[in-house]
């Protein structure tokens, strides 16, 4: 019995070392480096954003009005999820900011079909 599991141990090493060396040669070498650092990274906005919603005569969100967008953050993409009380997506959408003259209200649509009722909380973001 001893033999058994001696000889069953090894080939079970064996499997996954083959296993792992299979991993490795499946990853490409090439000359890049590897680097650390360190960069401040600055957003168009410190400033709070509101949103409030529209609604369908049927109930459900035809789309979220974002206001007090800067100007500074024309050009890049405003993401805004519909979430329930659980913080769950209900729906999700992005658009580009456009250009305007001090703050900015952006309009964001096309989440599906989002119950007003089930809304309760947004998220937004603004990346380039």
């Amino acid at each position: 019995m001893k033999r058994l599991t001696r000889i069953f141990g090894i080939a079970l090493t064996a499997a996954l070392l083959s296993v792992g060396v299979a991993s490795a040669a499946s990853l490409g070498l090439n000359s890049g480096g590897l680097e650390a650092g360190s960069a401040a990274v600055n957003g168009c906005t410190s400033s709070s954003l509101t949103a409030t919603r529209n609604v369908s005569n049927s109930g459900n969100v035809t789309q979220v009005n974002v206001t007090g967008v800067p100007q500074a953050c024309a050009g890049q993409t405003l993401a805004v999820t519909l979430e329930n009380s659980s913080h769950t997506s209900l729906g999700a959408s992005s658009v580009i900011v456009g250009t305007c003259t001090g703050g900015c209200t952006v309009t964001v649509a096309g989440f599906g079909t989002v119950s007003a009722a089930n809304l309760t909380a947004y998220a937004l973001s603004i990346t380039q």
